[in-house]
């Protein structure tokens, strides 16, 4: 172990709660092998956080590793808030289907009803969550305001029709990741319950449910509620801030933090059932947002499924911090951390895999780690292609002439590819991780996520009508 990372477990790891020695469930062999699984996480990926597991909502180990501040350095527990990013999507998702199911809203109605500024007359309440509403980005706006200046979900609606009158989707796309649909959503809760979506939630979720430290962020930072955790990211030179901004006011699709525990007992809520009316929770987790070709899909109340809609998880990302929440309605499970500190794209999935595993009594699985190239702009033609995988079928990768890449598995819908640092690529749709590695005439795809791991090779022939960078 690297010498500082030494001190920061002795100083900030907790002891997780453990029954008395011998015991048959065997939490002491869980709580060790999920502290090398952090120790090593945190040695080899930079991990930086806190990690809950649970089981019938008793948690069976907890433990933090590193710094929730540096300069002046303050330890990370396992109450430390943090950003979630787009785990709030799950907040709002089950906030709207529970309205939905009670009869005070519907799918088919126009958002315009409910949301005066809202851009695009024609759309419904169902494309806002489902990722259909074409919106524009964040970064679309940047000129609009100045640094710092506050920005809501109102402010960022009104400036849409100038940066953006009509939606937008790439050629032959009709879902694309939309974090300011979510944001409309929360506003149209408001507007039906009449209440700020952090009084609804706290009503129905974060009282209940126990969810002591769970807030939405203020839009100041001078404002906020607790000592604030800052985002980092690992350089050549060290941890340098890779921060949230100051003026951001919009909630919905991100800005829910939260601490690592208050993030495992809202995926506590869903395996065993206590988040809404079994009868609402079941049609949401049945009903999916898209046909992703694979395995999992996810589904309205936001959240990837495996094909038993047993086993589900979500991620939330944001600069410099990184969360997961999984959960195991058969077994009751729970795995949950919170992050600060950029952990490597390839290593997340795997490291709530081997957590997954451990709290179930598996031995983890061996991932091989493939060294990926790199793949610039000007070489797209490393990876357009018609893939075949063993366990997933026909992956095709197209790239069109402006150099956005795309995915489809098997007859699932066309999906959007963003390039990630080091080689791998992101499907958000589908919450899934590639790296290509290999010659450039005969690559080998891998494919990560929580549910797989799987390779797949390049047909020799190329694909019609394919184009290249």
């Amino acid at each position: 172990m690297k010498p500082w990372l030494a001190f920061l477990f002795a100083a900030a790891t907790l002891p997780a709660p453990l029954v008395a020695q011998g015991a048959p469930d065997g939490r002491e062999r869980v709580a060790e092998q999920a502290r090398l699984i952090v120790e090593d996480a945190a040695t080899n990926a930079d991990f930086n956080g806190a990690v809950v597991l649970m089981r019938d909502g008793q948690v069976l180990f907890e433990q933090a590793v590193g710094l929730a501040q540096r300069n002046p350095d303050r330890l990370f527990s396992v109450d430390t808030p943090s950003d979630g990013g787009s785990l709030a999507k799950t907040l709002t998702t089950a906030a709207v289907w529970e309205l939905v199911a009670e009869g005070r809203l519907s799918w088919s109605d126009s958002v315009t009803r409910f949301v005066p500024d809202y851009p695009y007359a024609n759309q419904t309440v169902r494309q806002l969550v489902t990722h259909r509403n074409g919106l524009p980005n964040y970064a679309t706006f940047d000129a609009d305001f100045a640094p710092g200046q506050v920005r809501d979900t109102v402010d960022l609606l009104r400036a849409t029709p100038k940066r953006q009158p009509q939606p937008v989707f790439a050629d032959g796309v009709q879902i694309e990741y939309s974090d300011l649909g979510f944001d409309t959503a929360a506003l149209v809760v408001e507007s039906v319950t009449g209440r700020p979506i952090e009084a609804w939630w706290g009503e129905r979720y974060f009282a209940p449910l126990a969810l002591q430290g769970m807030f939405a962020r203020p839009a100041r930072f001078a404002d906020w509620p607790v000592l604030r955790t800052v985002g980092y990211q690992r350089t050549s030179g060290g941890f340098v801030p890779f921060d949230a901004y100051d003026g951001e006011a919009q909630i919905g699709g991100s800005n829910v933090h939260a601490s690592a525990r208050d993030w495992a007992r809202w995926g506590d809520a869903f395996a065993r059932g206590r988040v809404m009316a079994p009868e609402w929770l079941e049609a949401g987790l049945a009903t999916p947002m898209l046909d992703s070709g694979l395995g999992h899909s996810l589904n309205f109340l936001s959240w990837y499924c495996d094909a038993s809609r047993q086993r589900c998880h979500y991620t939330g990302q944001y600069n410099g911090f990184f969360s997961q929440v999984y959960w195991d309605r058969s077994r009751r499970e729970v795995v949950a951390y919170v992050s600060n500190a950029s952990l490597a794209h390839w290593r997340r999935s795997g490291l709530t895999r081997d957590l997954v595993a451990t709290l179930a009594g598996r031995p983890t699985v061996a991932e091989p780690a493939p060294v990926l190239n790199p793949i610039a702009k000007s070489d797209g033609s490393r990876i357009a292609g018609l893939y075949n995988s063993p366990t997933l079928g026909r992956l095709l990768i197209e790239v069109n002439a402006d150099g956005r890449a795309f995915l489809r598995a098997n007859a699932g819908e066309r999906v959007s590819l963003f390039a990630l640092p080091d080689g791998v690529f992101y499907a958000p749709m589908l919450e899934l991780w590639l790296g290509f590695a290999g010659r450039a005439d005969d690559p080998t795809l891998h494919l990560r996520s929580v549910f797989l791991m799987a390779e797949a090779r390049r047909e020799p022939v190329p694909v019609p009508g394919a184009a290249n960078f």
